[in-house]
């Protein structure tokens, strides 16, 4: 508990900022990522953090069970500093750009655009922030 108290407090004392995001371009020779056993586990080694970024009441718990089943560890589903994303975006807080891509590929949104925020500090490997296309996502497809 000492030390979710010690990375919470880390992650809420950051000075406040303006900060530029860098696009990063994720290369397309990465591996064939599709989910079997084995793949599901790596996934348990990403921390994913969802911020509803639309509005749209309990879109984000939704995307949360999703992510969840799809064997990622999320960590928190909270709102945005807005609700006028027209786009999901997805920020990477890593080196690890196979993290992004694997969640990316999940949600099978671009992986390009994939807005580089590495942060050490931060309390999860990718930060999803949904917009307003949210109806393109997996769990909001009909025959998903």
């Amino acid at each position: 508990m000492l030390i979710g108290i010690f990375a919470y407090s880390a992650w809420v004392d950051r000075p406040a900022r303006i900060r530029e995001f860098t696009e990063v371009e994720i290369p397309n020779n990465m591996p064939d990522l599709s989910m079997s056993s084995e793949k599901e586990q790596e996934s348990m080694d990403i921390v994913v953090r969802i911020l509803n970024g639309n509005g749209v009441s309990g879109v984000a718990y939704k995307l949360r069970e999703y992510l969840l089943n799809q064997g990622f560890d999320v960590s928190e589903t909270t709102n945005a500093d807005h609700f006028n994303y027209e786009k999901t975006i997805v920020y990477l807080h890593t080196n690890d750009y196979s993290m992004s891509k694997k969640v990316s590929d999940k949600l099978k949104i671009s992986n390009n655009p994939v807005l580089d925020d590495r942060a050490p500090e931060y309390p999860c490997d990718v930060t999803i922030v949904m917009g307003k296309d949210y109806k393109e996502l997996p769990p909001f497809l009909e025959n998903h």
